[in-house]
């Protein structure tokens, strides 16, 4: 009878554990969606209200780092030079006081005339959900997540984050997340070049860890991991595609954009930098994916390096 006790008891520790854990995965899951729900829409003045709102809401330190840069093109129908003046706002939350720093990045700009539900409202509600996270865990090194702006017109935002605040000696790793929010493939990239060499070993650990389907390319699409590349800081990007959209999407970049040239375009363009870009093609699914991955790469750095 005793032994029977025992295996009852055994029986519900496990139980009560798996319904926990069911309950935990059930309620991350409905939190991203709802952050893609929230900032959905093109008006960027309340996609950023947006993320302001919830760093308060979740009592985390930020600042509003305002830019602007002036950029030069030649007008080839005038045959001079046009003057531009670009202006925008990052926004940069930090948790942790360590000296070294753990960069996650997700920009919250949209490109015209699209809601941005999934390029990349996506990244913004996994950085949100991995600040919640973060947020009340043991830090060895310091956490910043940079919410940039302007990324579509140019990577201005993370351009302006390299020159003001980076600092190499402190850079531990930069993660990009751009457009995870449809599809069951983890896309990383672009690997090699010489800025990744101490990052891919740590992301690798986290793929055999998580049973997820992985590509890896030695390309990726134009984003704002590109200036964190320029100056040789370490960084690595991740988007969730649907299968076999990476490559897809390589050749697309490689084209320029123009279809024409492609014998099959990448799935994703079919609703990104659309106005069909909405949360209905979101799955919450995928941004779960991408957060239950990237948060293993950030919990292994905090140990490893």
């Amino acid at each position: 009878m005793k032994q029977r006790t025992v295996y009852m008891f055994i029986f519900l520790v496990l139980f009560i554990g798996v319904a926990s854990h069911a309950q935990y995965q059930s309620s991350i899951t409905e939190e991203l969606y709802g952050y893609v729900l929230g900032i959905e829409g093109s008006d960027i003045a309340k996609r950023k209200a947006f993320i302001l709102d919830q760093l308060q809401a979740l009592g985390i330190g930020y600042v509003v780092a305002p830019f602007r840069e002036v950029f030069v093109q030649r007008n080839d129908s005038t045959k001079k030079a046009d003057t531009l003046i670009i202006r925008g706002e990052n926004i940069i939350a930090r948790v942790g006081t360590g000296f070294k720093k753990i960069v996650l990045g997700a920009h919250y700009d949209v490109y015209e005339g699209s809601p941005g539900a999934n390029d990349n409202g996506s990244g913004v509600a996994v950085a949100l959900g991995l600040l919640k996270y973060f947020r009340d865990r043991e830090m060895k090194h310091s956490l910043e997540v940079c919410f940039f702006d302007k990324e579509e017109q140019g990577l201005w935002g993370s351009m302006n984050y390299i020159k003001n605040f980076a600092i190499g000696a402190k850079h531990l790793a930069y993660i990009n997340i751009d457009v995870v929010g449809a599809g069951n493939e983890i896309f990383i990239g672009p690997i090699g070049g010489g800025d990744d060499a101490n990052l891919m070993p740590i992301v690798r650990e986290a793929m055999r860890k998580l049973p997820f389907k992985y590509v890896e390319r030695s390309e990726y699409p134009y984003s704002d991991y590109v200036p964190f590349a320029a100056v040789k800081l370490e960084n690595i990007s991740i988007s969730v595609v649907p299968e076999g959209d990476a490559d897809k999407l390589i050749q697309y970049e490689r084209a320029r954009g123009m279809t024409d040239t492609l014998s099959t375009s990448p799935r994703l363009l079919s609703i990104i930098h659309t106005p069909e870009d909405r949360a209905t093609y979101v799955s919450p699914h995928s941004l779960k994916l991408a957060f239950e991955f990237v948060r293993e790469i950030v919990e292994i750095l905090n140990v490893r390096r």
